[in-house]
């Protein structure tokens, strides 16, 4: 299969689309009453997502048309955090596995007030100020949301000893995704299998907690003041090591454009509220740093398995993974 950034941008936009009198059926199922506005919202490349208005409210519904993450994980870490925290989550959240609606399962939730924290925080007429309060609230949900334990079996773990594992099963023993890669991609995996076999490298775990997965700026919703209203997007939790979350948010510091996300002060307003809230920031190690990059090297294998093609950056991305494991051959 050639790697085409056009075919990556076609299968990035392709989605099907879902009417009202489908979602009329869903809600008249689920007991949601009757819709009267049906309103198509934009939404990454895994979900078509609908604003319905009915006689009792207003809701979210999220059709998973494609196999990434969990509505399942959405579902069971909203009812938790309902259930065990005052965090600002829908209070109706429905889901549904059948697929004989609209072909594809579906959660249903009640609609959140607020901005959407990223449209907040790049615009120019927000202040300081109130950029900081809304960093230091983030730092405070982060932090509540980590403190939670989970029932065995509830939620997938992430588990960062297992690294070595995954990347011989996402990639190199994954033969249909092999089969499509480019001869000179095909290449580099026996060079990647071959570093694999010589490194003895467990990084010490985190302590382990409730992750939420994608903890960024663009899943929270504010009020006009900055103040947090709403937090939603759970498709990726899981349990496991807490510097999964504390390097994602990390990275809500070095998004463009960097003249406002890039102000020194903001990632300490930040821990501020983390700590405030009784989070305590791991400060990792450089073997975890080097496993961790070269893991997100595999992150190829994730848009094959979900758009059916391969993204423009796949030669770099096994480029950059050969390099990370020759790091830890050397460490």
């Amino acid at each position: 299969m050639a790697i085409s950034k056009q075919a990556f941008i076609e299968a990035s936009k392709a989605k099907p689309t879902f009417t009202a009198e489908q979602g009329a059926v869903a809600f008249a199922r689920q007991g949601l009453g009757s819709v009267s506005e049906w309103t198509e919202l934009e939404a990454n490349p895994t979900n078509c997502v609908y604003k319905a208005v009915c006689c009792d409210g207003s809701y979210i519904i999220k059709i998973k048309y494609r196999k990434a993450f969990s509505l399942a994980v959405d579902f069971n870490i909203t009812a938790l955090l309902r259930d065990t925290t005052t965090l600002p989550v829908p209070e109706i959240s429905v889901l549904c596995e059948d697929t004989d609606v609209f072909g594809y399962p579906y959660l249903v939730s009640s609609l959140l007030p607020g901005t959407q924290g990223r449209d907040f925080f790049e615009r120019p007429s927000t202040s300081d100020d109130r950029r900081c309060r809304l960093l230091k609230e983030f730092g405070s949900v982060v932090a509540a949301i980590n403190e939670q334990s989970v029932s065995d079996g509830l939620l997938p773990v992430q588990d960062v000893t297992q690294w070595r594992e995954d990347i011989r099963r996402k990639l190199l023993y994954n033969q249909d995704l092999v089969a499509d890669l480019p001869e000179d991609c095909q290449a580099k995996l026996p060079i990647i299998e071959d570093l694999l076999d010589k490194i003895d490298v467990v990084p010490n775990p985190s302590p382990q907690g409730l992750l939420w997965g994608d903890a960024t700026i663009h899943n929270l919703l504010v009020d006009d003041d900055g103040h947090i209203v709403g937090i939603y997007d759970f498709e990726n939790g899981a349990t496991g090591d807490l510097l999964h979350d504390q390097l994602h948010v990390a990275a809500n510091f070095t998004r463009e454009p960097q003249e406002i996300y890039g102000r020194d002060h903001y990632p300490q307003e930040f821990w501020s509220g983390y700590a405030e809230a009784g989070g305590v920031r791991i400060e990792p190690d450089e073997t975890y740093l080097k496993v961790r990059q070269a893991t997100m090297g595999a992150g190829l294998c994730w848009f094959w398995e979900v758009l059916g093609v391969f993204h423009p950056k796949t030669p770099q991305w096994l480029d950059d993974l050969e390099s990370g494991l020759k790091s830890l051959v050397d460490s």
